[in-house]
């Protein structure tokens, strides 16, 4: 008998962009797997171009697998060879624990709230 709050009964891969204080927002909500990530990684990279800082707000994935890591790391390694800040906001629970084992907090800057977010996509203050 199938597990019915197994991964396959979430709903499917929605992604958020928006403008806002001259950076990209990308708010991710649903199951970040094969096919949701099939479904909106064009968006996503072509959103995060590297032309402003990126905040990923995953606070709405309910379930992450190996592939919306992948994700998260292609855009990383790319964004870095350009120097555009980015942010990860994982939100509580599971993918908040996915991401501490992947080690993902070595190549992205992984905060909990959109203010500590804010402090690293605009950098320090001058002066």
């Amino acid at each position: 008998m199938p597990d019915s709050a197994g991964p396959a009964t979430l709903p499917l891969l929605r992604l958020s962009v928006e403008r806002v204080d001259g950076a990209v927002v990308l708010e991710l909500s649903g199951r970040m797997d094969a096919e949701g990530v099939r479904e909106i990684q064009g968006r996503f990279e072509s959103a995060a171009d590297g032309s402003a800082p990126v905040l990923i707000d995953l606070s709405g994935i309910a379930f992450m697998d190996s592939l919306g890591i992948a994700l998260l790391v292609r855009l990383a390694k790319r964004l870095r060879s350009s120097s555009t800040p980015v942010a990860v906001i994982p939100g509580p629970g599971p993918v908040a624990r996915l991401l501490g084992l992947a080690r993902i907090d070595r190549i992205l800057n992984v905060v909990f709230t959109r203010n500590d977010a804010w402090g690293i996509l605009r950098g320090p203050p001058p002066g």
